[in-house]
């Protein structure tokens, strides 16, 4: 395993993992959990999010193209773009994933007409296909 990489095939979803772990120092494992909490506090949105939406690309990041395309706080209906970062979607309550997929297709496809640089998602959808117009969203189709 590896940042953005494993063994396992693309569509996989892993339900369960078994984890070894070595027992370290109490304190430091504290000290670098309250370094790591306070930077996410200061850095990323709180609230429903689900992570970095896109991947970013070899030359620049994705929440840079998409902050300077202007779409910090760009919303369609229950969803809209992260005025703390803008590679982080936000839900209000009530908003349902094709809001938060829907979008990603339209920061997608203004980034694309702006900068001419296609972001691809980061996130797998399990259960939609090609006809709600996602190409190149990460759609997994259900089985």
């Amino acid at each position: 395993f590896g940042y953005r990489s494993s063994g396992l095939s693309p569509t996989a979803v892993v339900l369960g993992a078994t984890i070894r772990m070595v027992e370290g120092d109490p304190q430091l494992s504290k000290a670098r959990i309250s370094e790591i909490v306070t930077w996410r506090r200061n850095n990323q949105p709180g609230g429903q999010n689900a992570g970095s939406v896109f991947v970013n690309p070899p030359s620049i990041s994705a929440g840079s193209l998409i902050e300077q395309a202007g779409l910090k706080g760009f919303t369609y209906r229950g969803a809209s773009v992260s005025q703390k970062h803008a590679n982080f979607i936000q839900a209000e309550p009530g908003a349902s994933a094709l809001d938060v997929i829907t979008l990603m297709a339209k920061v997608r496809d203004i980034v694309d007409a702006k900068f001419s640089i296609r972001l691809h998602s980061e996130i797998r959808f399990l259960g939609f296909d090609e006809t709600y117009g996602l190409e190149g969203l990460n759609t997994v189709k259900s089985h």
